[in-house]
C-alpha cells in the first residue's frame, strides 16, 4: 500500500468517481454535492482531498480548518476498499500531514433501535482504533445527534465553535449546535 492524500479541484480527474463514492456513502440529508463542496471549499479554509493508492483513488476526506482545529466532515472510502487498512492508513496520514492541529470528527449517536445499529457501532469501534477519544460532546444535524471524537488531548470547543458557525453560515441545515 502507497496511500496518497491529494488535494482535489473542480478540474480534478477523477471528480465524478468521488461523487459516486459520495452517493453511497452519505444520506440525502448529510449530503453535499461535490459542486457544493467545492464552492464551500473557495469560499473556506478547507481541503479537499483525494486519497489514493499509488494512483487508483480509493475515496475521499473534506477538512474545514481554522488555527488549532481541522475539523473532517467528510470521510469516505469506496465500499468495494473497505475493511482493507486504507481508512486507518487515510486518518494516520492526516495526523502527519495536520499534526499541528486537533483532528475532530462527528459519527451518529450509538442508539440500539437504529436500523444500522452494528454499523453505527462498528463506526465507532474504528475511530477509537485510529487515535480518536471520546469527548462527551455532540453536534446535531434536524432531529440526529452526533458523538464528537478527537485527537491531542481535551477538545478544544471554542475552535470546533468556530468551525461549526462556518459550516453552518454556508449550509443553514447543519446546525452550529455543540453540546
Amino acid at each position: 500500500m502507497s496511500l496518497n492524500l491529494i488535494k482535489l479541484n473542480t478540474n480534478s480527474k477523477d471528480k465524478e468517481y468521488f461523487e459516486q463514492i459520495n452517493n453511497e456513502a452519505f444520506p440525502v440529508s448529510e449530503r453535499l454535492s461535490f459542486d457544493e463542496i467545492f464552492a464551500f471549499a473557495s469560499d473556506t479554509n478547507t481541503d479537499v482531498l483525494g486519497i489514493y493508492d499509488d494512483e487508483i483513488p480509493l475515496g475521499f476526506a473534506i477538512i474545514l480548518k481554522n488555527s488549532e482545529c481541522g475539523y473532517i466532515y467528510f470521510l469516505a472510502i469506496d465500499n468495494r476498499f473497505r475493511s482493507k487498512g486504507y481508512g486507518s492508513a487515510a486518518l494516520q496520514k492526516m495526523t502527519e500531514i495536520y499534526s499541528d492541529l486537533q483532528l475532530v470528527l462527528d459519527f451518529e449517536l450509538i442508539d440500539e433501535n437504529a436500523e444500522n445499529y452494528v454499523q453505527r457501532v462498528q463506526r465507532k469501534n474504528f475511530y477509537l482504533r485510529n487515535g480518536f477519544h471520546e469527548t462527551g460532546n455532540y453536534t446535531m444535524l434536524g432531529n440526529e445527534r452526533f458523538e464528537v471524537v478527537c485527537t491531542n488531548g481535551e477538545l478544544c470547543k471554542p475552535a470546533l465553535k468556530d468551525l461549526l458557525h462556518i459550516l453552518h453560515e454556508h449550509r443553514p441545515e447543519f446546525p452550529d449546535i455543540l453540546m
